[in-house]
C-alpha cells in the first residue's frame, strides 16, 4: 500500500509499505479520509518531540472496515467509522476519574502507533464510532477535531458563559466559536489577520470578527463589553503574545484556556492581575469518548458547520499540501487527504 512517510524535519514522501496485518480486538480500516492537524504540521516542521521519524501520521480520519480480528463482535465488515485516536490505559486514577484524556499512560494513533495517511490502518475495535450514512467521509474526519472544542466548554465555568473571544480563525478557532454559538453565547468575537478566514468566521456565527492588522484586539474586546472583559477566552493560536492577550481580554472572575500549540517562548504573566481579578488560566488538551460522541452527533445532526472548512486532496499531493500548509496556507483552513484506494 501506499503512505505518507515522515522522515525527518519538512521531509515527508509518499511510500510503498506492507499493509497492516489484523490481530485479536483490532480491526482494518480502509481510510476514506484523513485530515491534517495543526500537530502533524508541528511534527511535520520538526517541532513535535512526540512524532519521532520514520512514521505515518495522521489521527482525523474516517474509512471502512474490512478486515475484523478476533474477539470483536460489535462491528461488521462494511462499517463506516471514524475513529477516536487517543488509547488510554482506563486504568489509572485519572481515567478512573474520567479524564482520560490526560491518562500518563496513553498512547496516540498516528504517534505511537501507525496512522492514516495510508491506504489501510489498523486500529482497535473499541476506538470505532459508527458514522450514519448521511456524514460523509470527509465531514467525518472533523470529529476529532470539533472533540477538541467541546472538551474546552464541558469543563469551562459551568456551561454559563455569554461572551467569549476566541483568538484565532483557524479550524480550532471556527469550531470553538460555533460551539460557543450553539450554546448560546450572545457576543462572540474572534480574532486573525487573515481577511478571508474572518469573513468565514462572521458566516459560522462570529458576532464581532477583529482583523487584528487594522485594530488592537484587546481593545476590540473589551469595546464589546463596554469596557468588562469576556467570560471566557479561547487561545487557539499558540504565541506567548497571544496567550499574553487572552488574560487582558478577561473580565472578572474569567477564564483563559490555552489550546493552541507551538509557543517559542514562555508566556509572561501579570500575577497581581490574575490574583486581584480571581482569574483562571488553563491548558486543555484533546478530549474524552463522551467528547468525542457528542462531536460526531452535532456534525452528523448538522448543529456545526465543517463542511465549509475542510476541503479533499489525493493522499499523493501531500507532500506539496505539507509545504502549503506551513509556508503559505492562504485561505486554506482544514485539509483532508484521500488515498487512492
Amino acid at each position: 500500500m501506499q503512505a505518507l512517510m515522515y522522515l525527518g524535519p519538512r521531509k515527508i514522501e509518499i511510500q510503498d509499505v506492507a499493509e497492516p496485518e489484523v490481530t485479536d480486538g483490532q480491526v482494518i480500516v480502509k481510510v476514506g479520509a484523513a485530515s491534517i492537524c495543526g500537530s502533524d504540521l508541528h511534527g511535520f516542521l520538526g517541532n513535535s518531540a512526540k512524532r519521532v521519524p520514520p512514521m505515518i501520521m495522521g489521527h482525523e480520519f474516517t474509512g471502512n472496515i474490512i478486515e475484523i480480528g478476533g474477539g470483536v463482535n460489535q462491528l461488521g465488515i462494511g462499517d463506516r467509522v471514524t475513529i477516536n485516536p487517543i488509547l488510554s490505559c482506563n486504568r489509572c486514577d485519572l481515567c478512573l476519574a474520567g479524564r482520560t484524556s490526560i491518562c500518563p499512560f496513553r498512547t496516540v494513533i498516528g504517534i505511537e502507533h501507525p496512522g492514516a495517511f495510508a491506504n489501510y490502518v489498523s486500529v482497535p475495535a473499541e476506538a470505532c464510532f459508527k458514522i450514519p450514512d448521511n456524514l460523509g467521509n470527509l465531514e467525518g474526519s472533523m470529529v476529532e477535531s470539533l472533540s477538541n472544542a467541546l472538551h474546552i466548554f464541558e469543563r469551562s465555568l459551568n456551561g454559563f458563559i455569554q461572551s467569549v473571544a476566541v483568538i484565532g480563525a483557524g479550524t480550532q478557532g471556527l469550531l470553538a466559536l460555533q460551539v460557543a454559538r450553539h450554546i448560546g453565547a450572545s457576543r462572540i468575537a474572534i480574532t486573525d489577520m487573515v481577511p478571508s478566514r474572518l469573513t468565514l468566521a462572521n458566516k459560522l456565527g462570529a458576532t464581532h470578527p477583529i482583523n487584528v492588522t487594522e485594530i488592537n484586539p484587546v481593545d476590540a474586546v473589551l469595546d464589546m463589553t463596554d469596557g468588562k472583559g469576556v467570560d471566557l477566552v479561547v487561545e487557539a493560536v499558540g504565541h506567548a503574545a497571544t496567550q499574553e492577550q487572552s488574560i487582558k481580554m478577561l473580565r472578572y472572575g474569567g477564564e483563559a484556556v490555552l489550546l493552541g500549540l507551538g509557543a517559542e517562548q514562555p508566556m509572561a504573566i501579570d500575577g497581581v492581575e490574575v490574583v486581584n481579578k480571581e482569574l483562571m488560566i488553563r491548558g486543555s488538551y484533546a478530549y474524552t469518548s463522551l467528547d468525542f460522541a457528542h462531536s460526531l452527533d452535532l456534525i452528523s445532526t448538522e448543529k456545526i458547520d465543517v463542511s465549509s472548512m475542510v476541503i479533499a486532496k489525493n493522499l499523493e499531493d501531500g507532500p506539496i499540501i505539507f509545504e502549503k500548509l506551513v509556508d503559505d496556507p492562504d485561505d486554506l483552513i482544514k485539509v483532508a487527504l484521500i488515498p487512492n484506494n
